[in-house]
């Protein structure tokens, strides 16, 4: 990982103030959640264990989030200053602490005989640590306490029930806990970094405008802090997709061996808290490289059909989940714009239209307007009141609806983040809505004659799912190239279980051993785009090719999605999948390769 830039005292001193602070602040929806879920769990256990055990377990419950709601007051009334902070951090760890262990211990006392209440109760606990994984990584102490005492003692139980299928639940559990804590560490240091970062750069400010003879020198450092920053924002979205992408992998493996239908809701539990956590930190990141001014846009012209269908393909499954019919109008339109970033606008109002769509669907569609085309996203949604459609490109807001804004899940950045990338692009949206009868997005860009066209053919485009065989990667070799050894496992074990063979290492010359063990050539590779020391995953892909003498088919697989890294890959003709790999997309584009050649 990236070492972080030197902070000063005074600068960590008021991330970790500000750390305090928004505990504190929070508190509320601590509580709520805590109350929440405790209820949820004794309803679910009702008729599994002891009511004493239960009572005296909830009274413990409530009398510790009541003593938290003192503190609170306490905190309120003594306003405390930057030396305080250590002071009330630890008050506040020894609530977090003791609601972790109290969760703990309702793992071993009402740990019901039934199987599938056991079920249930490791689905509540995950789901409350998940839950509230936003709130407790604000704070390293706190979130350590809660968690370890909250889903430790309940892996250790399941573990001791003795027989092998618990056996492995528990090892996936405690797989599980170690990315978690893996992510919320590395969340924690990426907003105490941005934290201490904004006060240096306050503070550079302030310099400033107190010593105007020191203004060109002061000016060098923020462009350096700057520079650090878009670093750091880089480093950050490699370094904390690795672990995600590594999970989603075996979370995916996981799920397609559980054929024990008591297991499978588990797991389909696990994997709708993961991609909940993939989309809230993609979120993040995108709003983190827009504030820092990371992404510099390439516009060219661009065909709008196959940014439409692969936006359709990566969320059809999502909306299949909910019932939904996701469509894509045929178009031979073309606009001028970069492809990257339109192709993120039109997902994250997609994305959006899917999340406040209960019945019924969404279209996308082009039509032209003049010298602009616009594409709009139709969705049958709640809909959204007049007064509030300009409001919802606020950060962090959601629309108010029947169900809790975290039923819909996400972070209210999705349309935040449309704004920002339009704005970037010199785009303009449009949204009509009517309350309970749904919503229309529409985005202006300008228009381009698509000269694949114009001899008459047919759009690419199509409104259903694309299809690969399903056997066409059965028996194959996969050579991996990645030099994090949690991925190329992570990805052995997903192929595996898709009937292929995987050869795998850290960089050309481990693979080419592997290979030589494997004794045939590869069927295609999968490389990282970026490798340790600078490496590239291209240059990789083209020295395996001179070493074995074949075209040797490749797909690259990236933490870094930025348009620079795009437009590398496709210069090079190989398809780029951005981590967290969804293993669908991983599938159908290794199919694909498999069926080309």
């Amino acid at each position: 990982m990236t070492a972080a830039p030197p902070f000063t005292p005074a600068a960590l001193a008021r991330a970790y103030a500000d750390q305090v602070a928004e505990l504190y602040a929070n508190w509320h929806r601590t509580s709520l959640s805590m109350l929440l879920g405790a209820a949820i769990l004794c309803l679910v256990l009702w008729d599994e264990t002891t009511p004493i055990w239960m009572a005296g377990w909830l009274a413990l419950i409530v009398a510790n989030q009541a003593w938290r709601g003192l503190l609170v007051r306490a905190w309120k009334r003594a306003r405390p200053g930057l030396h305080a902070t250590l002071r009330w951090g630890r008050y506040w760890t020894i609530g977090s602490t003791t609601g972790g262990a109290l969760w703990g211990l309702a793992s071993i006392v009402m740990f019901p005989p039934s199987q599938p209440h056991q079920a249930l109760l490791i689905v509540c606990l995950f789901g409350v640590v998940l839950g509230g994984l936003n709130l407790t990584a604000v704070y390293r102490p706190a979130f350590y306490g809660f968690t370890l005492l909250a889903l430790t003692p309940l892996i250790v139980r399941v573990a001791l029930e003795g027989d092998r299928v618990h056996g492995y639940i528990a090892f996936v559990m405690g797989v599980v806990m170690v990315f978690i804590l893996a992510f919320g560490h590395q969340l924690n240091a990426l907003l105490t970094r941005s934290l201490a970062m904004r006060y240096e750069n306050l503070d550079l400010i302030d310099e400033l405008k107190a010593k105007s003879r020191a203004a060109r020198e002061a000016q060098a450092a923020a462009e350096g802090a700057n520079r650090s920053k878009s670093q750091l924002l880089a480093a950050a979205s490699h370094d904390l997709r690795q672990p995600l992408h590594a999970l989603g992998l075996y979370v995916a493996a996981l799920a397609m061996r559980a054929t024990d239908a008591e297991w499978r809701p588990l797991v389909a539990s696990i994997q709708r808290g993961l991609g909940a956590l993939e989309g809230q930190f993609e979120q993040l990141l995108d709003l983190s490289r827009l504030e820092a001014g990371a992404l510099a846009p390439a516009p060219a012209r661009m065909a709008l059909a196959p940014v439409l269908m692969r936006v359709a393909d990566g969320l059809r499954a999502q909306a299949q989940a909910k019932g939904l019919d996701l469509r894509v109008a045929p178009t031979r339109l073309a606009i001028h714009s970069d492809a990257a970033l339109f192709e993120r606008i039109v997902r994250n109002l997609v994305a959006n239209a899917i999340r406040y769509t209960e019945r019924g669907g969404i279209v996308l569609g082009a039509r032209r307007r003049g010298a602009s085309v616009a594409t709009d996203v139709v969705d049958t949604g709640v809909g959204i009141a007049t007064p509030l459609q300009e409001r919802i490109f606020d950060e962090f807001y959601q629309v108010p609806t029947s169900r809790s804004s975290a039923a819909h899940g996400g972070l209210g950045l999705g349309l935040a983040i449309v704004r920002r990338l339009a704005v970037l692009l010199d785009h303009r949206v449009e949204v009509r809505s009517l309350p309970g009868r749904g919503s229309r997005f529409r985005v202006y860009a300008p228009y381009a004659r698509a000269a694949a066209y114009a001899r008459g053919g047919p759009p690419p485009a199509r409104t259903g799912g694309g299809a690969t065989p399903a056997g066409a990667i059965r028996g194959a070799l996969v050579a991996v190239v990645d030099d994090d050894p949690c991925a190329v496992d992570a990805m052995r074990a997903l192929f595996t279980t898709w009937g292929a063979d995987v050869a795998g290492g850290s960089d050309v010359g481990d693979l080419l051993v592997a290979i030589g063990r494997a004794d045939r050539y590869p069927d295609f590779v999968v490389a990282d785009l970026r490798l340790a020391h600078g490496a590239s995953g291209i240059a990789a892909v083209g020295r395996l090719r001179d070493e074995l003498g074949i075209a040797l088919p490749a797909l690259l697989v990236s933490g870094d999605t930025s348009p620079a890294a795009l437009r590398d890959a496709r210069h090079a003709g190989i398809v780029l999948l951005g981590k967290p790999v969804v293993p669908a997309a991983l599938h159908a584009a290794a199919s694909s390769l498999l069926v080309r050649a």
